[in-house]
């Protein structure tokens, strides 16, 4: 059990490590991009190369976030799994020692409310913008706002208000899709 114990305390070390670096890499990519467009922006005076450069880098940069969101997501489910199945680990020790249970720090249920507690959380709606995926999605549909802004903006001819009113609105969009996919995705799991 000690051995087992472990392995999924490795995994888990290993989920975080990963949600850590996808992060990290979509918002080098995002500052990378911010960088670039400022640098376009600045010699052409946001002209049409800037516009499309513009709808040629942030789509990329959109995709970039969608995969890094999903994969954030499952990696958040694989932990969770780890962390139950460490969980049940303590429950099998305090079933044959119960003396021990005082000494154990940790929940020895695996249910959701149990992990939660484990990790000093409270249910919450505003609980998954604090997560990676969280602030990913949030970036994501902020990129996803820009990018409609911009296309609005550049089609129509009619001022900034409609891009401003399309991107703002895209970017709410944006942001429950994947809302509803992260809390789908747990529900399966």
């Amino acid at each position: 059990m000690t051995t087992e114990h472990f392995v999924l305390q490795t995994a888990r070390a290993a989920t975080i490590q990963e949600a850590n670096q996808r992060a990290n890499l979509f918002l080098t990519s995002v500052s990378s991009g911010t960088i670039a467009l400022a640098f376009v922006a600045q010699v052409t005076q946001m002209g049409t190369p800037f516009v499309l450069f513009s709808l040629i880098l942030l789509p990329c940069l959109f995709f970039i976030g969608l995969v890094t969101f999903v994969r954030t997501v499952q990696v958040a489910i694989e932990d969770m799994v780890y962390a139950r199945g460490m969980a049940r680990i303590r429950h099998y020790y305090a079933e044959l020692a119960p003396a021990m249970r005082k000494y154990l720090i940790h929940s020895t249920h695996d249910d959701r409310s149990a992990v939660l507690v484990d990790k000093g959380l409270r249910p919450s709606p505003w609980q998954f913008f604090v997560t990676t995926a969280g602030m990913v999605s949030t970036i994501d549909g902020a990129i996803a706002g820009v990018f409609t802004g911009i296309a609005v903006t550049s089609l129509i001819h009619a001022g900034v208000a409609p891009g401003v009113v399309s991107g703002v609105s895209i970017f709410a969009l944006s942001v429950l899709l994947l809302r509803r996919y992260h809390v789908r995705a747990w529900a399966a799991a």
